[in-house]
């Protein structure tokens, strides 16, 4: 079989039916793609860079029918373990085979056959937008424009949209497919006349027919108008039935003012407000009202999720709701995403979380973040804070290659405006300097370790911040005088730590009770294809394995000194969204930090960090009805939170199950494909 492909890979590289894509980033060249047809044989590179990060994908393929059947993707750079530099420690090599009604997968050792029913797809674990486009015309060709896949699901696809753009002073026809099935959100792809690659989604990183990336802007006006179509259809089939209020009866109230539970309490809202909290037996709503029972069951004020990210089209809004998470903190995104974003769940049009802006500034260089704002000068930030300001955003965010002289110019800015200021520790200062410059708070946990070892930075090659916390962890003492020096420092400051301590633990090795150390049970909700890259990676070499438990721990460690020094702690997931959180809680419960404490920092310190308390935090008369209701009792035990039924956003019900089922996530059961015996 290597022997075949390595053969057809010679082949097709001097073929003369080869087209180049161009990779953007935000209009910057961030890479390419080459795709080589041979006959049924078809060859493709793909490559990008992403703050010094691959990935770099290989894929040989055999087509018949118009779908691969035969195929050898290789992947490098992120997606198959480098360092956080870009530089491989390793490579994938994913097979499979498609014969009759069996499709054999392999890699490595590792061989898997399933049974498949007649037409079905195999997706590779690694994907170009090569991959989406032939499933997309494949799908396309069918008679009712649908084909199962493995992993198991029903993959079917509608044309989004239809325009004609110039290119090379030729007109092209090209048409927006629609991919649904395969996972939260649709999959889109730009496909031309003859049903193959015109470019990919917009997103942080788009592939396009090189000649053609003028036309980019037209092509991302339909994919918005499209996905913001589907957005309003899906909050009005989830929108409540009008009531004059809604009564929540008899249920457990957790306090998160004193962190106590008041039992048998009953909360009223009228419109968006709480108008009614007390007991059960005395406090009544009015004649008319929807009424949902909580008996034996917990009331929460609405969780916060202070480290996310909107991306266009996406479902995060949903999940994150279906969570009962009530408030999302954006801390980078396309600046007309989160702005549209924001606005349209205000308006109820979009099913989201309240959204709280982050505008996110960084410098120019090749380890530049995907965005458009890169700042030079002090006009420029200057310029840029204003911007972020005059769009109603609340904070700051500033990332790896702000040049450290222009902190103090944006914090001055920043704080003129009554803007927080955060961020990651810009490349040349640490935690401390940036704290005296004017950071109100650090994002990731992981800059608590590297901020110790400036020289591996840049020596004897240059490295990430988070390269660098992963290689000095698993043997850091975080008992340390110089450790607790800094944690009285942030305490001393009133630094605020956003930690994202769930994508700094180890999920090679299951917990005790057999479940993930972040997702806990959920994965098995998950749609298959989510399921099998969020179970990538389990298990691994002993010494590998060892060295991150030991690396989870030391986090959990400092986790727990920062909260018994009295540093304030937000929880951000920047993971998937929704799910993650409850992860990162759980962690917390891990690190020692008592359930009621844990909960009390995901909606009443969360919100004073915010300077929201007023409005937000708590369940109490006069504030926004932002709640959820617990089929538990995660005020003894956080896991419980897993068991959300009910999220109320500013005074409308949802139910947790109908919206995760709206994105495909089934959290009753999972289907498995079937093997051959």
């Amino acid at each position: 079989m290597q022997v075949a492909f390595l053969a057809l890979a010679l082949a097709a590289a001097h073929a003369p039916d080869s087209t180049a894509y161009t990779v953007l980033n935000h209009g910057r060249r961030a890479g390419e793609m080459r795709i080589v047809r041979t006959g049924d044989s078809v060859a493709v590179n793909y490559f990008h860079i992403d703050r010094q990060r691959g990935p770099r994908i290989e894929g040989y393929y055999r087509m018949s029918g118009g779908r691969p059947v035969r195929g050898e993707v290789r992947a490098s750079g992120a997606q198959a373990g480098s360092d956080i530099s870009g530089r491989p420690i390793g490579q994938t090599t994913e097979h499979f085979d498609i014969r009759g009604d069996v499709i054999r997968h392999w890699t490595g050792s590792d061989t898997t056959s399933v049974a498949a029913p007649a037409g079905a797809v195999y997706l590779p674990t690694s994907t170009t937008p090569f991959d989406n486009a032939v499933l997309a015309a494949y799908l396309l060709r069918r008679p009712d424009r649908s084909a199962p896949t493995v992993p198991t699901a029903t993959a079917r696809v509608e044309i989004a949209a239809e325009t004609a753009v110039p290119v090379g002073g030729v007109s092209v026809r090209v048409r927006l497919a629609a991919i649904h099935g395969i996972g939260f959100a649709p999959t889109l792809v730009w496909l031309d006349d003859d049903g193959d690659l015109f470019a990919s989604n917009a997103g942080w990183f788009i592939s396009i027919v090189r000649g053609a990336e003028a036309v980019l802007p037209a092509l991302r006006a339909l994919e918005v108008q499209y996905l913001d179509e589907r957005d309003s259809a899906l909050a009005a089939r989830f929108a409540p039935k009008p009531a004059p209020a809604l009564v929540i009866q008899n249920g457990d109230l957790f306090d998160s003012e004193t962190g106590t539970v008041r039992p048998n309490t009953t909360v009223v809202v009228s419109g968006e407000r709480i108008v009614a909290v007390g007991p059960a037996a005395s406090t009544r709503g009015p004649a008319g009202a929807t009424v949902i029972d909580a008996t034996g069951k917990t009331i929460i004020p609405g969780l916060w999720d202070m480290h996310t990210h909107a991306f266009m089209g996406s479902a995060d809004g949903v999940m994150q709701l279906a969570a009962g998470i009530t408030t999302g903190r954006d801390m980078a995104a396309d600046i007309d995403v989160a702005t549209s974003r924001r606005n349209r769940a205000d308006r109820g049009t979009l099913l989201s979380p309240r959204l709280v802006l982050a505008g996110f500034i960084e410098g120019p260089g090749n380890w530049a973040g995907p965005s458009e704002v890169l700042v030079r000068t002090e006009e420029e930030a200057r310029a840029w804070v204003a911007r972020y300001d005059s769009l109603g955003y609340r904070q700051i965010k500033l990332y790896n290659l702000v040049h450290p002289d222009l902190v103090p110019t944006i914090a001055r800015e920043a704080k003129a405006r009554s803007m927080r200021l955060s961020g990651h520790i810009p490349r040349g200062i640490d935690v401390t300097t940036a704290v005296r410059l004017g950071y109100d708070e650090i994002q990731h946990a992981a800059f608590l370790f590297s901020t110790f070892f400036q020289d591996s930075l840049y020596l004897p090659r240059m490295r990430a911040y988070s390269e660098v916390a992963t290689m000095v962890s698993p043997t850091f003492d975080v008992e340390a005088p110089r450790v607790t020096a800094l944690i009285s420092f942030l305490r001393e400051r009133d630094i605020v730590v956003d930690g994202t301590f769930n994508i700094w633990q180890n999920r090679s090795r299951l917990l005790p009770d057999g479940t993930d150390p972040v997702f806990g049970p959920t994965i098995d909700w998950l749609p298959p294809l989510t399921q099998r890259g969020l179970r990538a990676g389990r298990g691994g070499a002993s010494e590998a394995v060892a060295r991150a438990e030991a690396s989870s721990a030391a986090y959990r460690r400092i986790l727990k000194r920062l909260f018994d020094a009295g540093v304030t702690i937000v929880p951000g997931t920047d993971n998937v969204a929704g799910l993650s959180l409850h992860g990162e809680l759980e962690i917390y419960e891990r690190a020692g930090i008592p359930a009621p404490n844990v909960l009390q920092i995901a909606t009443l310190t969360s919100a004073r960090v915010m300077k929201e308390e007023r409005d937000y935090g708590s369940i109490a008369v006069g504030k926004v009805a932002d709640l959820a209701i617990v089929a538990g009792k995660p005020a003894s035990r956080i896991t419980d939170l897993r068991k959300t039924e009910t999220v109320v956003r500013a005074g409308r019900a949802y139910q947790s199950k109908a919206l995760y089922e709206a994105v495909g996530i089934t959290p009753s059961s999972t289907t498995a494909a079937r093997p051959v015996r």
